[in-house]
């Protein structure tokens, strides 16, 4: 039995729009960026979905760095960023992060002791 001219023409259109379906739901979910903060405002933390960048701001001169702590899943750190000077600037790195979910924190830190006042751990994904 031939093929039906309107179905010729219809099939390529729909197996390309099942294709782009299916190559859109097999994409990995798209990173998240945000700014967080330490306990007390003393420092300010970034990731930047664009460039993979982690950046940690200290924002008080109070004799404390700023600590941005990059976290695997289970809370192991894969990274630690840090800034000494309430200057304007901040300092950054870019970590290799594998796709999937992360963890940040932002945090104080005094020298090289454990850092202190740590904002909430907020998730974000590669």
């Amino acid at each position: 039995m031939p093929v039906p001219h309107f179905i010729k023409r219809s099939l390529p259109v729909a197996l390309g729009s099942a294709l782009a379906v299916a190559a859109i739901s097999a994409t990995p979910a798209s990173a998240s960026s945000g700014w967080w903060y330490s306990s007390g405002n003393g420092a300010s933390g970034y990731y930047n979905h664009v460039n993979g960048r982690v950046t940690a701001c200290d924002i008080k001169t109070d004799g404390y760095k700023a600590a941005v702590q990059v976290l695997r899943m289970d809370g192991s750190v894969i990274t630690t960023v840090t800034d000494s000077y309430n200057n304007g600037s901040c300092s950054w790195r870019t970590p290799t992060l594998f796709e999937g979910r992360h963890k940040i924190r932002v945090c104080i830190q005094k020298s090289s002791a454990r850092p202190v006042n740590c904002g909430a751990v907020h998730e974000f994904t590669v």
